[in-house]
C-alpha cells in the first residue's frame, strides 16, 4: 500500500466533513429515528430492515455521486492525475471512508432497535452491500455532468437494481431468488434481525451471491475510475 494512502483517506474524511456528508448522514439518521420511534411498534420487521438497507445502498450511491460532482467542479481529479496518487488509491479511499460511515449509521439503527441481532452476519452484509453500491456509483457518476442530472439519472439506474429485494419476503424463499443480489442482501439482513429462520447452507449461498456481486461492482467501478483518470 503506498505511503500516501492514509493521507488520502484523511483528506477524504475532511472533504466529506467539509461538504456536509456526515451532517447529511446524521440528518437522515435522525429522520429514520423519528419515524421508527413513532411508528416502530406498528411496523413489521421488514420495514425496519428496509431503513437499514437504504443506508449502505441508496445513501452510498447518492453521497458518492455528490462528492464526485463536487470534485469535478473543483477539477480535483485532473489535479490528482498529475500526482503520484493512483486511480486505485483514489477509488479505495472513497470506498473505505464511505463504507465506514455506512457501517456506523447502520449499527446505530441496529443498536437502538434490535440490539440482539446477529451482529457478525449483519456487519458482514452491510459492509459488502455498502462496498458494492459505492463502487457502482463511480461509473454512474461519470455518466452525468452535474449533481442535478446525476440525482435524476442515478435514481433511474439504481431503482431497478434494488426493487428485486422484495423477493426476499417470499416464504418459502425460492432458490432462483437467492441468486438475485438485492434479494440476497435483504434476506441476509432480515435473517440477522431474526425475521426468518435460515440455515447455514442458505446463508453461505446468499453470501456467495452477495460476494460475487460485490466483486463485479468493484471491477466495474475500478475500471471506470481508471479510464476517467486516463482521460484527464
Amino acid at each position: 500500500m503506498p505511503r500516501y494512502f492514509f493521507a488520502l483517506v484523511r483528506h477524504d474524511i475532511l472533504l466529506q466533513f467539509r461538504n456536509g456528508i456526515y451532517l447529511a448522514y446524521g440528518f437522515v439518521l435522525a429522520i429514520y429515528g423519528i419515524v421508527l420511534f413513532s411508528l416502530g411498534q406498528y411496523l413489521p420487521t421488514w420495514v425496519v430492515v428496509l431503513f437499514v438497507y437504504s443506508d449502505p445502498s441508496a445513501l452510498g450511491v447518492f453521497f458518492l455521486g455528490a462528492l464526485i460532482m463536487l470534485e469535478k467542479g473543483e477539477d480535483t481529479q485532473r489535479a490528482l492525475a498529475i500526482t503520484p496518487i493512483s486511480a486505485s488509491a483514489y477509488f479505495w479511499s472513497k470506498i473505505l471512508t464511505l463504507t465506514f460511515a455506512s457501517l456506523i449509521a447502520a449499527s446505530i439503527i441496529g443498536i437502538i432497535f434490535h440490539p440482539l441481532l446477529n451482529w457478525p452476519l449483519f456487519l458482514t452484509t452491510v459492509t459488502l452491500v455498502s462496498i458494492s453500491f459505492i463502487a457502482i456509483g463511480f461509473p454512474i457518476a461519470n455518466m452525468f455532468p452535474t449533481v442535478t442530472s446525476y440525482m435524476m439519472g442515478a435514481g433511474a439506474i439504481f431503482i431497478p437494481i434494488v426493487i428485486p429485494m422484495f423477493f426476499a419476503l417470499m416464504q418459502p424463499f425460492p432458490l432462483w431468488a437467492q441468486f438475485i443480489p438485492a434479494a440476497a442482501h435483504f434476506r441476509l439482513i432480515l435473517a440477522s434481525f431474526g425475521a426468518y429462520e435460515i440455515d447455514r447452507s442458505q446463508i453461505l449461498l446468499l453470501l456467495f451471491t452477495t460476494l460475487v456481486f460485490t466483486l463485479l461492482c468493484l471491477w466495474f467501478g475500478l475500471r471506470s475510475i481508471r479510464r476517467e483518470f486516463a482521460r484527464t
